[in-house]
């Protein structure tokens, strides 16, 4: 009998479609058959219509009686069917419900970024561990199949030799007259391409250059154009690690990538990727430029599948963090990403950055 894995789920939105219609529908035969995962609880704040709607139009479930539907966060928490929490909310209020969601005895899976800051985060990985609850951030492109045959590549066969430098990019036109493009302008909501899509930018230097997580945390320079709203809206990050290894990370809102979004570079080849966020092929060259191998993948649904069997499969051995993506990472990128707001002078409003519940 496969091992039942009960969901809820806070903020059904856009991402939160993806997310649930992979978890519950991604019809890959690879996918883990000792899992079974079961959503049962979805809540709106702000209106239950969002989450009747939810149901029944976005994930097609308008029939499903073991999915109910809140108007109120704290009403899905108290529900003792619900083992993990989804937490798809905007960025400003991540700190928070986490919390809840932990006090309430959920564990919890929760969308990048993170945290608006560091201390933030520091807490919530802390209170996890005080309550024995698992606790992960949604960072889906480190569970893709070619981000894990990139890793293997690089560190298991040293396909490319000593990974030295990296460059990463992903960028989309965010129109600032868009309605819908108020979580990227809006400082109020922890707004930004950085936290947005910046963060996948950084994945790759962050998350291969210092793989064995034993170097020190890197040197960090960077440069943003801020939007009028003082958000940062065209930003680039150098990081260095040790005495050798670069990265170099940039996204923007201001128009869309058309060529190779990474490239990792050794002393003996290169490895391009085509998309930092969803990868889906690469292609290993070796050190003369000669294309000597590429896989292409046909993923099902958007993706975001690996990463929520891998939640299930922790869960189901009764850990309480991840060993492939762990909260040591997370910090990372918490750091990085404060820095780099630092740097820039992003500023948010007092009220999101702090770790007062």
């Amino acid at each position: 009998m496969p091992h039942k894995i009960t969901w809820g789920l806070l903020g059904p939105g856009r991402i939160a479609g993806k997310f649930i219609n992979d978890l519950l529908f991604a019809a890959d035969p690879s996918r883990p058959t000792t899992i079974e995962h079961k959503l049962v609880g979805i809540a709106s704040n702000s209106n239950v219509k969002n989450a009747i709607r939810f149901k029944n139009d976005i994930i097609n479930q308008e029939s499903n009686t073991e999915i109910q539907c809140y108007g109120k966060y704290d009403d899905l928490l108290a529900n003792d069917q619900i083992q993990v929490v989804y937490i798809a909310t905007p960025n400003f209020n991540h700190f928070e419900l986490c919390y809840k969601c932990l006090q309430a005895g959920k564990s919890v899976l929760m969308e990048k970024p993170f945290t608006i800051n560091a201390k933030q985060t520091e807490i919530l990985i802390e209170l996890s561990r005080k309550k024995k609850l698992f606790l992960m951030e949604a960072f889906w492109t480190r569970f893709n199949p070619i981000y894990k045959d990139v890793y293997k590549l690089c560190f298991e066969e040293s396909a490319i030799g000593e990974v030295v430098t990296i460059t990463s990019q992903l960028s989309f036109l965010f129109d600032q007259s868009d309605p819908s493009m108020d979580r990227i302008y809006n400082p109020a909501l922890g707004g930004g391409v950085l936290l947005d899509i910046g963060i996948y930018a950084l994945s790759w230097p962050v998350g291969l250059l210092n793989h064995d997580r034993t170097l020190e945390f890197p040197e960090i320079s960077s440069q943003a154009t801020l939007s009028n709203t003082g958000v940062d809206v065209n930003t680039a990050v150098v990081l260095k690690y040790g005495s050798n290894k670069i990265g170099i990370a940039n996204c923007s809102a201001f128009y869309e990538n058309q060529n190779n979004h990474v490239v990792i570079y050794g002393t003996e080849g290169r490895i391009e990727v085509d998309l930092s966020y969803k990868p889906t092929h690469y292609w290993l060259y070796d050190g003369a430029g000669k294309l000597v191998k590429e896989k292409n993948t046909n993923q099902y649904g958007n993706g975001m599948y690996f990463e929520a069997d891998h939640v299930g499969e922790c869960l189901t051995k009764g850990l309480i963090e991840s060993d492939w993506y762990t909260l040591e990472d997370t910090l990372t990128m918490a750091k990085i990403l404060e820095t780099v707001r630092k740097q820039n002078n992003v500023v948010y409003p007092g009220k999101i950055e702090s770790t007062e519940i």
